[in-house]
Order: C-alpha cells, then sequence, then structure tokens
C-alpha cells in the first residue's frame, strides 16, 4: 500500500494527465510555480486543503476521490474528467472548475431530495 503523500501525487498526476493539461497550465489554475505541481506530484510536498479543494473543484470530484488509494474509484472518476485541448488559461480552468462545483452541488441536492421523498 502507498504512502498517502505518494497516492495523493500519483492521483494529481493521473487527473491532470487525463485532462491534457501541462504543469505549468495547472500551475497558473493553482497560484504557484510549477516545480510546485511537480512536488506536489511526486509526494515530496503537499498541497494545502485550499488547493486540494481547487484542484478536486476542477477536477470534477470530491476531496476523498483525490486522496483515495483505490484505483477502481480513481479509474471511474477519471472516466468523468474533463479534457482540455491544452488551449485553456488559468480563467478558462477556473470556469471549468466554478462549473464542476455548480454540477457536484446540484448532484448533491438531488440525492437529498431522493431521500427525503422515501
Amino acid at each position: 500500500m502507498q504512502a498517502q503523500g505518494s497516492s495523493l501525487g500519483n492521483n494529481i498526476k493521473a487527473f491532470r494527465t487525463n485532462m491534457e493539461l501541462s504543469q505549468q497550465q495547472l500551475a497558473d489554475f493553482l497560484g504557484v510555480k510549477r516545480e510546485m505541481v511537480s512536488y506536489f506530484e511526486n509526494g515530496t510536498r503537499k498541497p494545502s486543503i485550499l488547493l486540494l479543494e481547487k484542484l478536486a473543484n476542477l477536477f470534477g470530484i470530491n476531496l476523498a476521490d483525490l486522496l483515495s488509494n483505490n484505483p477502481q474509484e480513481q479509474q471511474l472518476a477519471a472516466a468523468f474528467a474533463f479534457r482540455a485541448s491544452g488551449e485553456l488559461g488559468a480563467p478558462q480552468l477556473e470556469q471549468v472548475a466554478d462549473f464542476r462545483r455548480i454540477v457536484t452541488n446540484y448532484l448533491k441536492m438531488q440525492e437529498l431530495l431522493k431521500r427525503e421523498q422515501e
């Protein structure tokens, strides 16, 4: 079993590459240097909770998925990942993250409503 920092780094890299984002594009979105993204991905450093939330929003997943050690969960979440064309800058990625946050909240509300009606 991998250490949490290592699996977190692997997950960040997997979601980033699935979206076809460069380390620089992700760094610009997060407001950090490209080297910091590399440190996150290789497990040398851990992102703050604020950066973890930004990553989860961008990837369209919850924090538990981002921190998960379960490869099946990661594959399922990655299957729904948005693919960037490589042309997106930080402002466009911010819009993608905002949209995903709205969709995630909507789906959570639908699930709560469904439970309430049962």
